[in-house]
């Protein structure tokens, strides 16, 4: 009997003050992915939408590990009302990436089985 794989919730809140533990958050759910085999979402929360600009000074390295996430399978998404709280608009950060509520978004996601991991 093959037993389910994980499912992982992965919500980043750091912002461009801490670029490395959004790289951690992000590299960590890649890995879950690649590696386990695990069923992953991403969620980009509070300063972590920051992470998400077009036009910061590492976006180029951003958008190669969001584009690495999406080929892989995970299905990512951000905050709108944390986005919205940040005074930042839709324009300002990158495409194909899905508006949620946060809160609404985490409880979904628990209701559907995931584990819920913070960074």
């Amino acid at each position: 009997m093959k037993t389910a794989m994980a499912k992982i919730f992965v919500i980043s809140t750091a912002g461009k003050d801490d670029i490395n533990r959004a790289m951690m958050a992000m590299n960590f759910a890649l890995g879950a992915r690649k590696n386990a085999g695990a069923t992953v979402a991403l969620m980009f929360l509070g300063r972590g939408v920051e992470t998400l600009l077009k036009d910061s000074g590492n976006s180029a390295q951003m958008k190669k590990v969001i584009e690495d996430m999406q080929n892989s399978g995970i299905e990512i998404s951000y905050c709108g009302i944390s986005l919205k709280n940040m005074g930042l608009t839709k324009d300002l950060i990158f495409e194909g990436i899905k508006e949620v509520m946060g809160g609404v978004e985490t409880v979904k996601k628990v209701e559907e089985g995931y584990s819920v991991v913070s960074f």
